[in-house]
């Protein structure tokens, strides 16, 4: 397999899988709005005025025509297959955003630092010019372009490039190989020719010396055997082995497909004979390595466009990961029991996690301890009067009798 222009990858089922895949794990995770508790020091979603209107775009209606979900997903996709994603922020009268529209296009002028964009509303296809920074969310791909490295590329048309020689030299290969190598050959000889040959008839002639230097290029250069007037002998001018070694080269497999877009080849469904392990490992190989990493990009994204650096440290976004877990009920319930045993959440609060209701003295902090100073509290016996537990009872204890 291999690409050769880039609108043939949305065809390419290992390509789809990825961009697909990765898409719908960003939309899984939810935006937040967070502002940090006064009472308690931790963030929680900000649910007060337009704290409450900024979460209830972010997570289900950012515009008319989409849903949360939808929009992060194709924001996702537009910077994969794009190389950038845009979305411009339409705000009222007094600069609140009520609207977020993912732009079917769009280019940035790096000489007055606007942004040019073409969406589609609710009213039709609309465009503006000279959009300011603060008015626009732009997602750029990893592999940047241009002067200024403010623009994306596709990460395609990275490999396309990065990959057009190796991509050549395979084809070339592949093409001499079918024809059983490529070598060249002369067929020559070791003495003047006959009166009647060809240095007989004037080859030392500069004009004819000349023109003939032109026809053995032509000859050498488009045809695999050249055989020249009045020459005899045959020389080998290419090495075989030269050409064969361009079969090792590949152009873009499957393999640099999982490489570029940081999916492993389980997840591409590749790998028909891999194990249930395989998938698991993938999985958490590629939530770490591939989602966490884009989930901080979009997370720095909207904290410099809509907070101040009087807002680091009290308020903040956050891609919350909990949704990813939703369908794994036993990776879930090992987190909800570290939590617990560690007393970073009391029962309410992961029974909250669950739209439970709350249960009495469920609000208590546990703490799990396996090691504890000889002669603690820990190690007391409490109905044995608070002597220590690692001490022989003595005569008269009740528990001798």
């Amino acid at each position: 397999m291999r690409i050769t222009r880039p609108e043939m990858t949305p065809t390419i089922a290992s390509i789809y899988r990825a961009v697909e895949l990765k898409a719908k794990t960003i939309g899984q995770m939810e935006m937040q709005y967070q502002r940090k508790d006064a009472e308690k020091g931790n963030f929680v979603q900000s649910m007060y005025g337009d704290g409450r209107l900024m979460n209830w775009m972010l997570q289900k209606r950012p515009n008319p025509l989409m849903t949360g979900a939808e929009l992060f997903q194709q924001m996702s996709v537009h910077r994969e297959l794009l190389g950038n994603a845009f979305v411009y922020i339409e705000r009222d009268d007094v600069g609140t955003p009520v609207n977020f529209w993912l732009a079917l296009c769009g280019g940035y002028n790096e000489l007055n630092g606007t942004y040019t964009l073409t969406w589609l509303s609710e009213d039709g296809v609309k465009s503006g010019f000279e959009i300011p920074r603060e008015d626009v969310i732009h997602w750029r791909n990893t592999y940047r372009s241009g002067m200024n490295g403010f623009m994306g590329i596709p990460t395609h048309v990275y490999a396309i490039q990065t990959l057009s020689i190796i991509a050549t030299q395979k084809q070339l290969a592949l093409e001499t190989a079918a024809k059983g190598g490529r070598t060249k050959l002369l067929i020559g000889e070791d003495k003047p020719a006959q009166p009647n040959g060809t240095m007989a008839a004037g080859l030392f002639n500069k004009e004819t010396m000349q023109k003939y230097a032109d026809e053995i290029s032509d000859r050498i250069a488009v045809k695999d055997v050249t055989a020249l007037r009045g020459l005899d002998k045959v020389f080998q001018i290419s090495m075989t082995a030269q050409d064969m070694q361009m079969m090792e080269m590949l152009g873009i497999s499957n393999d640099d497909i999982a490489r570029y877009y940081s999916t492993p080849r389980p997840l591409l469904m590749l790998d028909t004979n891999s194990h249930y392990n395989d998938y698991k490992n993938a999985t958490m190989e590629y939530l770490q390595r591939t989602i966490l990493p884009l989930a901080g990009e979009l997370e720095d994204l909207f904290d410099v466009t809509f907070l101040n650096e009087y807002d680091f440290g009290r308020r903040r976004f956050h891609m919350c990961e909990l949704p990813l877990m939703r369908m794994d009920l036993e990776s879930q319930a090992k987190v909800d029991q570290y939590n617990l045993q560690t007393g970073a959440k009391t029962v309410n609060e992961i029974r909250r996690q669950y739209d439970m209701p709350a249960v009495p003295n469920g609000d208590i902090v546990y703490v799990s301890t396996n090691l504890a100073e000889l002669g603690s509290a820990k190690l007391r016996d409490v109905s044995a009067g608070g002597r220590p537990t690692n001490e022989p009872k003595q005569d008269g204890d009740e528990g001798n009798k």
